[in-house]
C-alpha cells in the first residue's frame, strides 16, 4: 500500500520543483460586458470585452478571479489611435468571436502553470492577467 502512494505522490511531482508541483484550474469563466454563452458581436472583427476567469488549486476548493480583455487586432488599433499607447498585460487578441476557442486557449495558457505554492503559482497568473489580490504579492 505504501508503495502504491508513494507512485502516486512522484506522478504529481514536477521535474522544476523538488516538492509536489500546485496547478491552476479554471473553475469557470464569466463576463460583465457579453453573454458567454450567445456572444455575437455587431462587428465580429471589432469588439472587446472583459473576461474573468475563476481560478483555483487544482487539488483543493477555493477561487480567485484573473481579468483578461479580449479585443480583436481592429478594436486594439482604434485604441492605439485614440489613445496614443496601450500596456499589453492581460490582453487577449483574437481573430474573431469564436468563444470556445478564446475560453480553451485562455484556459490552457493558466493550466500549464505549475508552482510549490499558491502564492508563487498567483505571481505567475500575474504574468498572464490582472490578478484579484495582486497588491498582496
Amino acid at each position: 500500500m505504501a508503495g502504491a502512494a508513494l507512485r502516486a505522490v512522484a506522478s504529481r511531482r514536477s521535474p522544476q520543483y523538488f516538492g509536489i508541483a500546485m496547478k491552476a484550474s479554471v473553475r469557470h469563466f464569466i463576463s460583465p460586458d457579453v453573454d458567454i454563452d450567445d456572444f455575437r458581436p455587431d462587428d465580429p472583427e471589432n469588439f472587446s470585452f472583459l473576461l474573468q476567469a475563476l481560478v483555483g488549486p487544482a487539488d483543493s476548493a477555493g477561487e480567485e478571479s484573473l481579468q483578461f480583455l479580449v479585443t480583436t487586432p481592429r478594436s486594439l488599433a482604434e485604441a492605439v489611435q485614440s489613445d496614443g499607447v496601450i500596456f499589453g498585460r492581460s490582453l487577449v487578441i483574437v481573430d474573431g468571436p469564436n468563444m470556445p476557442r478564446i475560453l480553451d486557449s485562455v484556459r490552457r495558457a493558466i493550466e500549464r502553470l505549475e508552482a510549490p505554492s499558491w502564492q508563487l503559482l498567483a505571481q505567475q497568473l500575474t504574468r498572464l492577467g490582472v490578478y484579484e489580490f495582486e497588491s498582496e504579492l
